[in-house]
């Protein structure tokens, strides 16, 4: 087993300090979207003269002239210098080297074992027949020698049954000690980068080291469900945390901001610019959810993340309630932040042509108020996850739309009515003369109010009539037909039909959908 020493180097956030002065401890996380601020802290004290400390274990990005220090009261700064250093692990390497060969030389004295017990019951197995007749060269009676082979084979077998398993459990054993080892190893080679403080005078107190990385990110995660019981849209908030210093935060207060890190007189780097949403979309996602999600290595989502940014990119602030962990290495932490209630009014959407179930939904205002912010939407029903959709907030004062997945209650169905459709013999010209019954099945107790959209087939060329009963708008440049707030009474029906006419040119191609 490695020594607590060697675990704690390997996965704390302790950071050591050479000579004199405090231990240091990440204690507090200030992420951005871009970046960070880490905040150490440590107890000092001095009788005066000049003293240096070590801050090791920094991200290698940080900015000596953007770190902020704060020391006791009668103690100065004298300067402040970025180095690197190697991890003083000379002793534990020797101690861990020492645990493999042990477990080494136990494996060779169990196979010694195992190979003379394999030796024995090979003699025993070449001496069973030896002589004839009257002559008996290893016991006097017969039977006395087959009892005694009997017996010896069969403790021979069970011993060999222990150190065969004792051998299995020791080369196990030993791979990993030796896996350990060559980890330990390769992160001993590992340059470590370093703040060291000059510091002179004479107090005691807490010292505060404050040091900025663009090597860390975060977006905005939501659980949406829909609360039958209060006719409630609920949200519970979270934040995807990512961060790739190299060194773990563990157990630190971490508090959520927008935009990046301005640390002394530096400026932002980025000039906010006004993008459609088209522009920055990835799958319909915010460059945000890029940035997390490839491990903060998309340098374009990175550049959308900061270029989105207005003029109030850094008031959105939100501390997390509990005290968080984040791993080094890029891998995200779904960090809780909050639950609420809102007020919504429930939608639903149905399309016949892509499914027989209506997609349940709610608008709100509350978003607002609750300063959400897009990210990644995780649809829930009861207890089930039934899908995750983006959630990108819309423009201010307009309502937000959050789609909740599939509502086997409200169900639709396209039926062909009557079908016209031939060649024309003079021209080539083949037209399609369609009426459609559009139906909207609530199997639920209350009214419901439903978007619905037919989506019929396009090409250029193509001459399309279309009209549609029950107040269906026809959207040539979309290929739809919409009713946007049909009214589906409890367990009833709404209906509604629609008349295509569509003339296709001679070479015009095949006609599919229809």
């Amino acid at each position: 087993m490695i020594r607590a020493f060697v675990s704690l180097l390997l996965s704390s956030t302790m950071f050591h300090v050479f000579g004199q002065g405090p231990q240091w401890t990440l204690t507090e996380v200030t992420c951005h979207e871009v970046g960070a601020v880490l905040a150490f802290e440590g107890e000092v004290q001095s009788n005066g003269g000049v003293w240096k400390s070590q801050l090791v274990g920094l991200p290698d990005d940080v900015d000596v002239t953007g770190a902020q220090v704060t020391l006791p009261q009668g103690m100065r700064l004298v300067a402040i210098n970025k180095s690197t250093t190697l991890p003083d692990v000379s002793e534990d390497l020797a101690w861990m080297a020492k645990q493999v060969e042990a477990k080494r030389l136990a494996l060779d004295l169990e196979q010694a074992l195992l190979f003379a017990l394999d030796q024995e019951r090979a003699y025993l197995e070449a001496n069973r027949h030896i002589g004839g007749g009257q002559e008996v060269l290893l016991v006097d009676d017969v039977e006395e020698m087959r009892h005694y082979l009997a017996q010896r084979h069969q403790e021979l077998a069970l011993d060999r049954v222990d150190i065969a398993s004792n051998v299995r459990s020791l080369e196990t054993q030993l791979a990993a000690a030796t896996a350990d080892f060559d980890a330990f190893q390769l992160e001993s080679q590992t340059t470590l980068h370093a703040l060291e403080l000059v510091v002179s005078g004479k107090g005691r107190g807490k010292a505060r080291i404050e040091v900025a990385t663009a090597r860390a990110g975060w977006v905005s995660s939501y659980d949406v469900s829909w609360d039958e019981n209060e006719a409630q849209l609920q949200i519970s908030r979270f934040a995807r945390v990512v961060q790739t210093t190299g060194q773990p935060w563990k157990n630190v207060a971490l508090e959520l901001r927008t935009g990046q890190p301005l640390r002394g007189a530096v400026r932002r780097q980025f000039k906010a610019q006004l993008q459609s949403r088209a522009e920055v979309s990835y799958d319909g996602y915010c460059a945000n959810v890029q940035w997390v999600n490839s491990g903060l290595s998309d340098a374009r989502a990175r550049q959308d993340v900061l270029t989105g940014q207005g003029a109030l990119a850094s008031n959105w602030r939100m501390a997390v309630a509990d005290k968080v962990d984040v791993a080094g290495t890029g891998e995200a932490a779904r960090v809780f932040l909050d639950a609420q209630k809102v007020e919504a009014t429930p939608r639903w959407e149905a399309r016949p042509a892509t499914s027989e179930e209506a997609i349940r939904a709610c608008d709100t205002h509350a978003w607002m108020g609750l300063k959400m912010l897009s990210g990644e939407g995780r649809m829930f029903q009861g207890n089930a996850m039934v899908g995750v959709l983006p959630l990108n907030m819309p423009s201010w004062g307009d309502s937000l739309h959050v789609e909740l997945g599939f509502d086997d209650g409200v169900r639709t169905t396209a039926t062909l009515l009557q079908d016209e459709s031939g060649t024309r013999r003079m021209s080539g010209k083949r037209v399609i003369e369609q009426v459609r019954l559009i139906a909207v099945h609530n199997a639920g107790k209350e009214n419901k109010t439903v978007r619905v959209v037919e989506d019929l087939p396009m090409a250029p060329g193509w001459e399309m009539e279309v009209e549609a009963t029950g107040g269906g708008v026809w959207d040539a440049d979309a290929g739809e037909v919409t009713w946007l707030e049909a009214e589906v009474p409890a367990d009833g029906v709404w209906e509604a039909k629609v008349s295509i006419r569509i003339v296709v040119p001679k070479r015009g191609g095949h006609v599919v959908g229809l």
